[in-house]
């Protein structure tokens, strides 16, 4: 059947039961066709997903737990080492799915784990993460409120998606030990962080300011009337226009970055600070950070104001970020894969 007809079966269908219910019945025997989220299964992974990597449907519903409106567990393996915090960096083995099973992001379709940075991923993987032990792999089911909402992450999870993910936690590298193997560019900096100011009630923040080496991108290189606001909200200036490869949502990216609260011009993460630039998917990000990156080509480099509602939100993130914090991050694109 083509999609015209299906979209017109789906009409009709409503038709008719509009029309028996405005005559007062109650057909039995109509089935009300039920709008889930798909993509196009060209975008999907599953052709070059491995056959021994984690499988969709070997964890029913029922043995997932948590709350109605939050995400859901099952853990495979309980692990025993260390837990991150949300400034940790992560090293991972996932896969992510659709609810029809098509396989948008895998560590293991690339074959390669993945390194992580808490702070920056969506607010279900943060909560998921923030409670397994190294050595532990999890199943978990992310509501589209704490994924990519209404938003998406087009072509590849269309709007309103539920997510499901399997994760296997192999290691933890804090701020402190990502600098102890560091290159040159760490040799006079430090990642401690520095709390700033703490409004009354008010959550932590902490900078680290004090280490960020001087030779990095600074917060006023780039002024306010330089930037171009985009069409989903953010707002960019590109300092350098890469001559490299464009990147697709599907793809895995290394890049240098720092991101500053534009309360305070706070640094509130940088890779320049711990020395070494940071691989992650393109799917796995906060909105305006994948927005801002899909806009790039390699070589590249962005200055990107993100506002709240493109970033994490009333929520925030840990001591990290505070609930409605507006964010500014400059980015170089190294490399897309």
């Amino acid at each position: 059947m083509s999609k015209r007809m299906l979209v017109l079966a789906g009409m009709l269908a409503m038709v008719v039961l509009t029309a028996c219910q405005a005559a007062g019945k109650n057909p039995e025997n109509i089935e009300i066709p039920v709008v889930v989220p798909t993509v196009d299964a060209s975008l999907c992974q599953n052709d070059v997903y491995p056959s021994d990597a984690p499988v969709f449907g070997d964890i029913t519903s029922d043995q997932l737990s948590g709350e109605p409106d939050g995400i859901r567990i099952f853990d495979r393996v309980v692990g025993d080492g260390d837990t991150p915090t949300i400034e940790d960096m992560v090293t991972v083995g996932y896969t992510g799915w659709l609810t029809d099973g098509c396989v948008f992001d895998s560590s293991h379709a690339r074959g390669e784990d993945a390194e992580l940075l808490l702070v920056a991923l969506i607010p279900g993987w943060r909560e998921a993460m923030l409670t397994m032990s190294v050595g532990g792999t999890r199943r978990v089911e992310i509501p589209p409120a704490k994924a990519y909402r209404e938003l998406g992450s087009p072509p590849v999870i269309p709007p309103n998606s539920t997510l499901t993910f399997e994760i296997e936690l192999l290691n933890v590298l804090t701020p402190q030990q990502a600098i102890a193997t560091a290159t040159a560019i760490a040799a006079n900096a430090t990642a401690t962080p520095v709390p700033t100011a703490t409004p009354e009630g008010g959550p932590i923040v902490s900078c680290d300011n004090p280490g960020y080496p001087d030779s990095a991108p600074q917060y006023d290189d780039v002024t306010e009337d330089q930037y171009s606001d985009e069409p989903s909200g953010i707002r960019v200036f590109d300092s350098t226009v890469g001559d490299g490869a464009s990147v697709s949502p599907e793809q895995t990216v290394d890049v240098h970055y720092t991101g500053w609260l534009v309360a305070d011009g706070c640094v509130f993460d940088s890779s320049y600070s711990r020395g070494q630039s940071i691989s992650f998917p393109v799917g796995g990000v906060i909105p305006g950070f994948r927005d801002a990156i899909l806009g790039m080509k390699v070589g590249g480099q962005r200055r990107v104001y993100i506002p709240a509602d493109q970033g994490y939100g009333a929520q925030g993130a840990g001591g990290a970020i505070p609930p409605n914090a507006d964010l500014v991050f400059d980015i170089v694109l190294d490399n897309a894969r």
